[in-house]
């Protein structure tokens, strides 16, 4: 039975990738009952995983999160799992971990420092913490030295970004903090065996949800940037003089 529910799952994730998709797709795709697929959607449907509506399956981006988390929970190949997920689909369910756990996020966050232009994946701010995630594709972690190579660059990144504060404060609408927390995260699709490089955390998308949970409390051995913000800049007005009566 778990065989057949980890076809489910990756064939569920494939098919809802570009939008609703056929509930007769699915059965032909893992050629199963419509009794033992129905059993599976039920569960599934009731876990609020996925969507039903006149035979079509439909899973937002946090539901294909949650049904891709399964998958690997019931022993599905993390390989295809991680193709089924995609790339672009992948920073945004970063994106939609981090909103889920109350953070305003700014996807693809670009800035100019240094005479040089800077690029942060998915940029998230919740009081007083700034998390600056770089999102890779690694199927092997951290097992070459071009991915270290990544993970230094963030680094250098953030540094730079928490020196230039100002420009994530008009961003994010940050204008009542008076201090942040710059913290680089590593997101990767899949597991990655050395799970800190440089004091930087390395995470599977699908421990999203748990790292979220814990992080906070280990910040005194993760790399940071602590910075006192600049006070919000009054609001001019403008005056106007009205004429006497003559």
């Amino acid at each position: 039975m778990a065989e057949l529910e980890r076809e489910i799952l990756v064939a569920l994730l494939n098919l809802t990738r570009e939008g609703p998709a056929d509930r007769s797709k699915l059965q032909g795709a893992v050629r199963v009952t419509d009794e033992a697929l129905g059993l599976l959607l039920d569960d599934l449907t009731g876990k609020e995983l996925v969507g039903e509506s006149r035979g079509l399956l439909e899973a937002s981006p946090g539901q294909r999160l949650g049904i891709a988390v399964r998958a690997v929970r019931v022993g599905a190949d993390l390989e295809r799992v991680s193709r089924a997920l995609g790339w672009l689909e992948f920073e945004e369910m970063v994106a939609y971990a981090l909103e889920e756990n109350g953070y305003v996020v700014s996807r693809r966050f670009r800035f100019q420092a240094e005479g040089r232009r800077w690029e942060i994946d998915v940029l998230a701010a919740k009081k007083p913490l700034v998390v600056c995630a770089e999102c890779k594709h690694w199927s092997r972690g951290l097992g070459n030295a071009t991915a270290r190579k990544i993970v230094e660059a963030h680094l250098e990144k953030v540094g730079v970004l928490s020196e230039n504060p100002v420009k994530v404060v008009k961003r994010l609408g940050l204008r009542d903090w008076d201090r942040a927390v710059f913290v680089p995260v590593a997101m990767s699709l899949t597991p990655a065996r050395e799970r800190i490089y440089r004091r930087i955390p390395v995470v599977s998308v699908f421990e999203m949800p748990s790292f979220l949970g814990e992080f906070e409390g280990q910040l005194d051995w993760l790399a940071s940037f602590p910075v006192e913000l600049p006070p919000p800049r009054p609001r001019l007005t403008q005056t106007v003089l009205k004429k006497a009566n003559r």
